[in-house]
């Protein structure tokens, strides 16, 4: 696992992603200056931890798929900062990437929609960042004889308190951000997310839909800024943007958590 982090004025900034085929882990870590006292700053630690704690590639999850099969994978971000200089209320977004069984993005229109198709949030789903036993009543992993495409059509992609980020978005790489119950995007100290939970093969699919699917990888990549000191999400969303853009993020390996 990879972690970056940089420096400008009195942001610092981190980020990073691993993928497996079909699996992710990933942690990343803001800071913010705070004054605590008169005459008196230090630097808070903002950090936040995604598990898929329903992924099990020791398990073989997302191996030898077919019609039918349905699994848990439940990317969830949690802000873990500890509260020993106050609040650290984050903005965080995740970024799904679609890429082939090499790792380069999926450019085929047909199949990126196919992939579409396969992956799907339940609400009922009760995992947690630290719970890796959890389950679905809606959408239920290993379920026979699986589900059609008539009956995936009530499930949405993602959690609805995620929102795409339409201009960001390509065909292969989505990026959504957390919007919250509120709709402030806030995502306080000990406050988690979900994007999605199942990942499913509609029973309907032929031998030929299987093949234009093939092998394939979903990455998924958390990035969290501090919402202090910024106006609005799109601000410190743009502020995010500059720092990747100008080079000034350095990468230090951690190991990952999946």
């Amino acid at each position: 696992m990879r972690i970056s982090r940089g420096k400008r004025n009195i942001l610092f900034a981190g980020a990073i992603s691993c993928a497996m085929l079909f699996g992710i882990g990933n942690t990343m870590a803001y800071f913010t200056e705070n004054a605590v006292q008169t005459n008196v700053f230090t630097t808070g630690d903002l950090d936040i931890g995604l598990k898929e704690p329903g992924w099990d590639p020791e398990d073989n999850d997302g191996k030898n798929m077919y019609p039918g099969y349905t699994v848990y994978k439940n990317p969830t971000v949690k802000n873990i900062t500890s509260d020993k200089n106050g609040d650290e209320p984050c903005y965080v977004r995740m970024t799904v990437d679609i890429l082939n069984s090499q790792g380069s993005p999926v450019t085929d229109n047909q199949t990126l929609n196919l992939i579409y198709k396969t992956i799907y949030f339940d609400k009922t789903f009760n995992g947690s960042y630290d719970k890796k036993e959890g389950y679905g009543t809606g959408l239920v992993q290993d379920r026979i004889p699986g589900y059609s495409l008539a009956q995936l059509a009530s499930y949405p992609m993602v959690n609805p308190l995620w929102g795409k980020d339409t201009s960001r978005s390509t065909a292969s790489s989505l990026v959504f951000n957390y919007m919250g119950e509120k709709g402030d995007g806030i995502l306080n100290i000990g406050e988690e997310s979900t994007l999605f939970t199942n990942v499913v093969i509609p029973t309907d699919w032929n031998q030929t839909q299987m093949q234009k699917v093939g092998n394939y990888q979903l990455k998924v990549t958390a990035q969290a800024i501090q919402s202090k000191g910024f106006a609005s999400q799109s601000e410190a969303y743009r502020m995010l943007d500059e720092e990747i853009k100008g080079g000034t993020l350095q990468e230090v390996d951690r190991d990952s958590q999946n």
